[in-house]
């Protein structure tokens, strides 16, 4: 496996630091610049097999959090905290859905001050659509590594997602 050509030249930079200045945490370097590498590509990849249905990955969660809901029914507030971003980019997250038609705002029963984003059958549909081709993404994805090691990245990325939540 051949590293990729940036993370070189970004790891025999962090090598020269630590030849200048010993005591440099090397592999904790190393371990959070990979992690930094990997995000965006991660996103690219997943957004490019969605490209095609007006949709990025962002926008794909957010159906998927209002789809796995009982009544396929959230406040924008809770795709903010499932997706772990703004308030802000929720209510522009529920824009997009309510304009492509894919989900509708509802006053609240409990809270008319509130807000509901509810995915419409158009929504519906698309979800049940694109699950087949999501499910085949994310299996080609990881298909280089064994259970084992998918149970092992997952233990350690939650441990280090505690640890920054803490």
């Amino acid at each position: 496996m051949t590293p990729n050509k940036s993370f070189q030249q970004l790891e025999q930079a962090v090598n020269r630091v630590e030849s200048r200045f010993p005591g440099v945490p090397r592999q904790e370097v190393i371990l959070t610049r990979l992690l930094f590498h990997i995000v965006p590509r991660l996103s690219a990849r997943l957004c490019e097999e969605l490209r095609p249905y007006g949709l990025n990955e962002t926008v794909w969660m957010a159906l998927m959090a209002l789809y796995a809901c009982p009544n396929q029914a959230l406040y924008p507030s809770d795709i903010s905290e499932t997706l772990d971003s703004s308030r802000t980019n929720a209510t522009r997250i529920a824009d997009e859905l309510v304009k492509n038609g894919w989900a509708a705002r509802s006053p609240s029963a409990e809270d008319r001050r509130k807000i509901l984003l509810e995915l419409t059958p158009e929504g519906i549909r698309l979800v049940e659509s694109l699950l087949p081709l999501s499910r085949e993404c994310h299996k080609a994805l990881w298909a280089d590594f064994d259970q084992e090691e998918k149970q092992q990245l997952e233990q350690l990325m939650r441990k280090l997602l505690t640890k920054l939540d803490g």
